[in-house]
């Protein structure tokens, strides 16, 4: 796994979106801490290092096929609920890019294509997902939020969930830019649309 790891950086997908042309298909830029990092209509997004840390991270992807490419926030919430799973919690979208657990915030995904003129150079998927927030964290959030640690009471390696979610991602990345999101996405997992 190709990844650059930042102490802390204002945001890993502008740091990625600079540097872009020099970053080869799957890179993975990943933060200790980010300062400025952020979601949907630019929703600053809490980060911290303690207790275990949480993921930061932006992965860059050059594909040649690009049919399904507005799909690809959804296909990340659908590896990155996948992958929550394997931790004892029982995740919800909220699409187009939040993943819920109990009606709070775990996760959320900021997928952002890079043209220059007409020509496609890539897209930048930024990921944050609250493993090891604990309870004073979450009152510096300005919704409610929760936390693999939260949730089951125990801490995560950050390091082995990195792991674990990129080789989710990849095993079904191929299929996904050729045919699009999974047709059994609701039966295929434990996972359903949250209601709220």
């Amino acid at each position: 796994m190709d990844i650059l790891n930042f102490k802390e950086i204002d945001s890993t997908s502008v740091w990625a979106r600079k540097n872009l042309k020099d970053l080869e298909d799957f890179k993975v830029i990943s933060a200790d801490v980010q300062t400025m990092g952020h979601g949907q209509f630019e929703r600053k997004w809490y980060s911290t290092a303690q207790n275990g840390g949480n993921l930061y991270i932006s992965i860059v992807l050059k594909p040649e096929n690009i049919e399904h490419l507005n799909e690809l926030t959804r296909y990340t919430s659908y590896i990155g609920a996948k992958t929550l799973e394997e931790y004892g919690v029982c995740p919800k979208f909220k699409f187009p890019n939040d993943i819920l657990i109990n009606g709070k915030k775990i996760a959320g995904i900021l997928a952002e294509s890079v043209f220059i003129g007409s020509e496609f150079k890539g897209v930048i998927v930024g990921i944050g997902i609250n493993l090891n927030l604990n309870e004073e964290d979450v009152k510096n959030i300005d919704i409610p939020a929760t936390s693999i640690f939260l949730e089951t009471g125990k801490n995560v390696d950050k390091d082995s969930f990195l792991e674990k979610l990129i080789s989710n991602f990849k095993k079904e990345y191929d299929d996904f830019l050729k045919n699009g999101l999974p047709e059994n996405i609701s039966e295929d997992l434990k996972v359903k649309p949250a209601t709220i």
